[in-house]
């Protein structure tokens, strides 16, 4: 049995599509009682808690206690203080997240800062060439203006009409950047002044003195169960190549000579379908080591080129999403009928996926809800709607939530595993940070080989007596960008 227990994980267990779950939004519903918020004792937050007059602070913080403990006393009463999911993943992890929180990241000022330069001087240039191509000057942050410019003065093809003009969103410029070079480079302004904005300039402000970067690990935010995090969000640190792989660069090993190291898996959740459908044709490739998307490549276009396997990873990563032909034709930029065509041919090479999905939705519809291979489940309340918009819409999310949450879950048990492995071992190394799929390390100058072998190890047999293990990646750097 754990030692704490947090009443906000088992509402987020229950009901994970609810957001902005809150200890007063749950005394309301509950309890009909209406709590002191934080913005009454802080004037709107004007003022620090801090400085809030004590006997105000001190009725706001009890208030706090006295309905956590009225909630847990109700969750008690219902038996559901003991569920399995609860006090085998969510319980054990919090304790791991605590850790991970209290250990830090040691981020270069000076790389950061260079890498300031590069952006700024990007943003200079892109900013020039706009201005040449649209033959003035205009605010390129203003989607009005830039709507006017591209529609009004430079004839650009029409997309998306908006309640105030045009849309000019991502989705409308991609498309425009494929043929008109001002559309690519607005594209690209915006990429490099968001990378200046939130993480060049937003981790400076945020390091301290010892040029440490402190996140939060938020458990009871995301709708798939995956880990989010805040103040800096890591899990959208940019991954790409050229000036904005920089910025991982910068996530360093606290002393000198030590090391980061950085466990990816690999294709989880399409390893997750093969383990779940029991389908022989994707195990086998599995257990062959083959690249599962050049292999898809090869059953659905019988031949394989660098073009033909893209393809084949947007298929393989969303039909496990339950898409139509229509949805994919967006993704891949093609036919409908063309999309469908794929969506058949995927289906015959992996007959068992099918049957898998067909069985998941009968389920659903029978007992109201899916689960995953921990046993955690999602009410989908709607898979039986009249309406076959809505319908349509939950038999997706039947097909890709075991799929997703089991995913997430994986991650989450093979942190709690490692973590337990670390203590054990009274290993010096330190698990700095969790994004997506992948762990990462600070890793002590002489632990680096029992590390790699172990976690490795931990990681990739996370489903027990599953018919295939997982596959993790590992990387090794002086740096958190060069460990990829």
């Amino acid at each position: 049995m754990a030692k704490f227990y947090d009443t906000l994980i088992w509402e987020y267990i229950k009901k994970p599509w609810q957001r902005w779950l809150s200890l007063d939004k749950l005394a309301k519903s509950y309890f009909d009682y209406q709590m002191i918020g934080y913005k009454d004792v802080t004037e709107n937050n004007k003022v620090d808690f801090k400085d809030v007059d004590l006997m105000f602070a001190a009725d706001y913080s009890a208030e706090d206690v006295y309905i956590t403990n009225k909630l847990y006393q109700k969750q008690k009463k219902e038996k559901i203080t003991d569920n399995e999911v609860l006090q085998s993943i969510e319980i054990p992890l919090l304790e791991v997240l605590k850790d991970m929180e209290l250990c830090w990241v040691k981020v270069s000022r000076d790389k950061l800062k260079w890498t300031w330069v590069l952006l700024e001087n990007e943003v200079d240039r892109l900013e020039k060439e706009i201005y040449k191509l649209a033959w003035e000057e205009f605010n390129i942050k203003s989607p009005k203006q830039v709507w006017e410019v591209l529609f009004w003065k430079l004839w650009l093809p029409k997309w998306k009409k908006t309640k105030t003009g045009w849309s000019v969103n991502s989705e409308v410029l991609l498309n425009l950047a494929n043929e008109f070079p001002i559309a690519k480079d607005i594209v690209d302004y915006r990429h490099y002044s968001k990378l200046l904005s939130t993480y060049v300039e937003g981790l400076i402000k945020l390091m301290d003195d010892n040029d440490m970067v402190y996140t939060s690990y938020n458990a009871t935010v995301t709708s798939t169960w995956r880990l989010s995090s805040t103040d800096p969000n890591l899990q959208n640190i940019p991954v790409w190549n050229g000036v904005s792989s920089q910025i991982r660069e910068a996530f360093i090993s606290r002393w000198e000579d030590w090391k980061i190291m950085a466990f990816d898996y690999s294709q989880v959740e399409v390893r997750v379908l093969a383990i779940m459908s029991w389908d022989e044709n994707l195990l086998w490739a599995f257990k062959q080591w083959f690249d599962i998307h050049s292999r898809t490549s090869e059953l659905i276009f019988w031949d394989f080129s660098s073009e033909n396997r893209k393809l084949a990873k947007a298929i393989n990563f969303w039909v496990i999403y339950g898409i139509s032909a229509f949805g994919l034709n967006k993704m891949i930029n093609s036919w409908v009928k063309q999309a469908q065509i794929y969506i058949d041919k995927f289906y015959e090479s992996y007959p068992k996926v099918k049957d898998f999905f067909e069985k998941t939705i009968e389920v659903a519809r029978e007992k109201w809800y899916v689960e995953t291979m921990f046993g955690r489940r999602r009410y989908i309340w709607w898979i039986n709607d009249s309406n076959s918009l809505i319908r349509q819409s939950a038999e997706r999310e039947a097909m890709n939530m075991p799929i997703q949450w089991t995913s997430a879950d994986v991650v989450k048990k093979a942190m709690i595993e490692v973590a337990d492995f670390l203590e054990k071992k009274w290993l010096k190394s330190k698990m700095i940070m969790q994004v997506h799929d992948e762990l990462v390390f600070d890793v002590y100058k002489w632990e680096e080989e029992v590390l790699e072998k172990n976690v490795k190890g931990i990681m990739e047999g996370v489903l027990k007596n599953a018919p295939i293990e997982l596959k993790v990646d590992v990387w090794i750097s002086d740096n958190w960008g060069g460990a990829k």
